[in-house]
């Protein structure tokens, strides 16, 4: 019964969200939970990448771990992709679960999958809750791990460690026995080893009930969302909060807002931190020039007296591309194009069209379209000297956090064009234009 119930549950998911017949990466340690789960998802009709990130801490054994669940993926015929922590990584749970989900989106882009999934279980969303409740969350963080978040889903949720050793032990699998499990030192297995144990002895089905909670948390927040949405959709925009409206709000929805927007990106966020988050954002709710704060790696917050904006930053290879000719260039997240004219227009489109009519030289070909750099110089249309970039970029209000993801079109350290922000003296149309240039975001 336990074998059918885990399968039906996986089974039940699959078709909740519309996941056959896609092609996914599943998180695959070779542990109990992921071996099972790449066990039931291999007899769906879903194409799979099992993704295998080797920590190295563990030296021989972790590297004998990932050898056997090679070997599990070939005779299953699943596509096995592996990759080896750099040394210099810090061994602790939250580096190693941030460079993991790192692997994880790599993969993702590498097969162009639709999606991760990853083999968290009922008893670690029991541990996760018991977690959160000793760094002090809201109601929020008590709804615990979440079946679908971004573009991971977890299949196994709904299903307990008991249930998933059982699947192994009935289909014969042998799972790695990771010895890092039972070491206390870390604070979930401390709280698996040591904490639940003794809540077992107030409650036998304490894990049963702190599930419970976690869904009735989950109904707690919807109710509350429902009427501030409203109020949180006039706002905030796009992860940016309007300070006039804001400020307007009492302490507790402000705090609400805060917290609902930052949890796009962190599931873990403690009433502490949300009240720094305030304090700053009043602090420099009047100030002309931007106010930085760091959340966490990687994760930004923006205040000035018109904008609030919480910012994510994006990884970013700055691979010049060289233009020699008119046609289409993708660069990032961007495609320019390059065409020929010999029409004057009307009325020249505004720097915010991503348009610009140009005036080029054969003989200032080839171009270069790259980011900008700290030392370049730019020469603003209608200006007689030169300036560097970085200054100019600042006079003209571009906000701090997209300024290095801002294209550029360069010769040498001179920069010509400055996509929705300016073109140079140099290439402006005194007679008659030569090109068109235009930019448009691909994603």
């Amino acid at each position: 019964m336990q074998q059918k119930s885990i399968v039906l549950k996986v089974k039940t998911f699959l078709e909740k969200y519309n996941l056959l017949k896609k092609t996914f990466v599943v998180g695959f340690s070779g542990g109990f939970d992921s071996m099972c789960l790449l066990d039931i998802l291999s007899k769906q009709d879903i194409k799979l990448i099992a993704a295998h990130y080797n920590h190295g801490w563990r030296g021989k054994e972790a590297d004998e771990e990932e050898e056997r669940c090679k070997e599990f993926c070939e005779k299953r015929e699943i596509t096995f992709y592996s990759q080896k922590a750099p040394s210099h990584l810090k061994k602790t749970e939250t580096a190693a679960r941030e460079a993991r989900y790192l692997f994880f989106n790599e993969a993702l882009k590498k097969y162009n999958a639709d999606g991760i999934f990853t083999a968290h279980n009922n008893d670690d969303n029991a541990e996760t809750i018991l977690y959160r409740i000793t760094k002090g969350t809201g109601i929020k963080g008590l709804e615990g791990v979440q079946e679908v978040r971004d573009n991971i889903f977890r299949p196994l949720l709904d299903c307990t460690r008991n249930e998933i050793e059982e699947y192994c032990r009935i289909n014969n699998l042998k799972p790695n026995i990771d010895s890092s499990n039972t070491n206390t030192n870390y604070k979930r297995n401390f709280i698996r080893y040591e904490i639940l144990p003794k809540l077992d002895t107030i409650n036998p089905n304490v894990k049963k009930s702190i599930n419970n909670l976690s869904k009735l948390a989950k109904l707690e927040n919807e109710i509350i969302l429902e009427y501030l949405n409203p109020i949180i959709k006039n706002v905030v925009n796009e992860d940016k909060i309007d300070i006039a409206k804001f400020i307007t709000l009492s302490d507790a929805i402000q705090q609400k807002i805060i917290y609902t927007t930052i949890s796009k990106y962190l599931e873990e966020y403690d009433l502490k931190k949300i009240t720094e988050i305030l304090e700053f954002i009043k602090q420099n709710s009047n100030s002309k020039e931007e106010k930085r704060k760091s959340l966490t790696k990687g994760l930004w917050l923006y205040v000035n007296n018109q904008k609030a904006t919480i910012y994510k930053e994006k990884t970013i290879k700055n691979i010049p591309i060289e233009i020699t000719k008119c046609g289409e260039y993708e660069f990032g997240e961007y495609k320019i194009e390059l065409t020929q004219t010999n029409e004057k227009p009307e009325k020249f489109p505004s720097d915010k069209s991503g348009i610009a009519y140009v005036e080029l030289r054969e003989d200032e070909f080839p171009l270069t379209l790259r980011y900008g750099k700290s030392r370049d110089v730019f020469q603003p249309m209608g200006m007689q000297g030169t300036m560097i970039l970085k200054k100019y970029m600042s006079g003209k209000k571009v906000p701090q956090y997209t300024r290095k993801e801002t294209p550029v079109l360069a010769k040498s350290e001179k920069i010509l064009w400055i996509p929705y922000w300016g073109i140079s003296e140099e290439i402006k149309t005194k007679t008659r234009p030569t090109h068109i240039l235009k930019i448009t975001k691909t994603t």
